[in-house]
């Protein structure tokens, strides 16, 4: 099946560590004696050879992994099956697990503390603020290695042989360097209820986006509410609405490097951008066509969800891991569909879909070496076929193997709303990518603009504000504080 990414090329260093390396491992031999001397009538005792497993690490040395875990819309069920079959491999590795839904917060204590000792060696989650300051001090281990990890279930194959194309170009680069590893796909778009859209005869796949237009019309003289997404939490309004529109829209116009480079780097103009000023204007104009649910300013993003469950509203704009996260609420007969918003105009030009990536791992580097490598095993060990397969069926992540996509007799068992994104993106040749920055500000005015900005995206979406005097301020904040970081 397409996926819409070209295949990552480049090579890595093999690592030379955990995997093939001969860290923990050889063995010491005592020095023989000389012959003639007093002593020399036996040998010299031999050292006892140091056992090691087939990665290089030692068998005998016990380590204790002490994990951050964010507990999400996948839940934690997948890991918690990943670590008891990691540990009858091998049972000299321990998990000493923080799972919390507020993980964010607990590392920023954390890591202000400044407590290398007290800190995880293993997280799930970025802290508050990102990652690039954390890894362009230093405190963040390189992980780009793993990609040439042999993988535990397919002798001779390494990690990047069987992964989805473009998950390799989907990990962020800092300075060249890659901080972070994941060990499942996300993908972004507005999910529905496919027995609603059946029963109504709604276009499942508008491709344009005047059919999206007509879709939305035709939902609303219906009596249902278009769209819905939580005005508590209106970053969600990005998982169909952001940054992916943003490159379609300079696809259209032969621009998306260039762009993608300068979305990147905050190069300007940043929220004065055409493409940006577009994005908001659209959603603006469906806003005062009441394509939006008028409850959002109050709505939580589980709220939100369940008002496509019950029919009050015909599509949400979230992720992947909807299902999971709301399979206690939801029908056992529910169906998820999924569909992207298209902004081009023709079917000529590309849709572009958010691609995310989900269950990423960072690792503590003022670490023992031996935590962690032992941390990146465990990271490989999830990518073996069974646990990705566990983690797809049990709680809706989308596998990183493409062997598990390849094989429709283990894709009909995935989710219904994962098997909708894999169809949609085969049917309509989309092109999936992760938006990322590579550069950190620190100074407050950018974090002044994008507040400015999410105290308006609601209005925005209501129909009550326009967006391009909002933009135009933020963009002056942004220009603040890139003046401030030169200085």
């Amino acid at each position: 099946m397409a996926i819409g990414l070209v295949a990552a090329m480049g090579t890595l260093a093999a690592c030379a560590g955990g995997n093939g390396g001969d860290a923990g491992g050889g063995s010491a031999a005592g020095e023989q004696p000389q012959p003639g001397t007093s002593d020399a009538s036996a040998p010299a005792a031999q050292e006892p050879q140091l056992e090691v497993y087939e990665n290089g690490l030692p068998k005998d040395e016990k380590v204790t992994l002490k994990v951050g875990f964010f507990v999400g819309g996948y839940g934690r069920d997948w890991f918690d099956y990943a670590v008891e079959s990691f540990k009858e491999k091998y049972p000299n590795v321990t998990f000493d697990v923080t799972a919390s839904p507020d993980l964010k917060n607990l590392l920023s204590t954390k890591i202000s503390a400044g407590n290398d000792d007290d800190m995880f060696d293993l997280f799930n989650t970025a802290p508050p603020g990102g990652v690039v300051s954390l890894a362009e001090a230093g405190k963040l281990e390189e992980m780009g290695d793993i990609w040439d990890y042999p993988l535990p279930d397919v002798p001779g194959e390494k990690v990047r042989d069987r992964m989805l194309p473009g998950m390799y170009e989907s990990t962020p680069l800092i300075d060249g360097k890659m901080y972070e590893f994941t060990t499942a796909s996300s993908f972004g778009g507005l999910f529905f209820n496919k027995t609603l859209f059946e029963k109504n005869g709604w276009n499942q796949n508008p491709k344009t986006w005047a059919e999206f237009e007509a879709l939305l019309a035709d939902i609303k003289a219906d009596g249902v509410i278009p769209i819905t997404f939580p005005g508590v939490h209106p970053s969600y309004h990005s998982w169909a609405f952001g940054p992916a529109k943003m490159f379609e829209l300079a696809d259209m116009n032969g621009t998306a490097d260039e762009f993608i480079e300068r979305y990147k780097t905050y190069g300007l103009p940043e929220f004065t951008s055409p493409e940006q000023i577009e994005v908001w204007t659209r959603i603006y104009e469906l806003g005062k066509k009441g394509y939006f649910a008028e409850g959002l300013p109050a709505l939580t993003h589980t709220q939100s969800q369940m008002q496509v469950i019950q029919g009050q509203a015909a599509m949400v704009s979230t992720g992947s891991h909807v299902e999971n996260e709301m399979k206690e609420a939801t029908p056992a007969d529910f169906q998820w569909g999924y569909m992207a918003v298209p902004f081009r105009e023709t079917t000529d030009q590309t849709l572009w879909i958010r691609s995310g990536t989900s269950n990423f791992n960072y690792i503590w580097a003022a670490k023992p070496d031996l935590n962690k490598k032992w941390a990146k095993e465990f990271i490989v060990w999830t990518l073996t076929l069974e646990n990705q397969q566990f983690a797809a069926e049990k709680s809706g992540a989308l596998p990183m193997r493409k062997d598990l996509i390849d094989d429709p007799a283990k894709t009909t068992n995935l989710s219904t709303s994962a098997q909708s994104i894999l169809k949609y993106i085969g049917d309509n040749g989309a092109h999936t990518y992760k938006a990322s920055r590579s550069v950190s500000i620190s100074d407050p005015n950018l974090a002044q603009a994008n507040k400015l900005l999410d105290e308006n995206i609601v209005k925005f979406a209501l129909g009550l504000q326009e967006p391009k005097p909002i933009l135009e301020e933020a963009e002056e904040l942004l220009k603040k504080a890139l003046e401030a970081e030169r200085k």
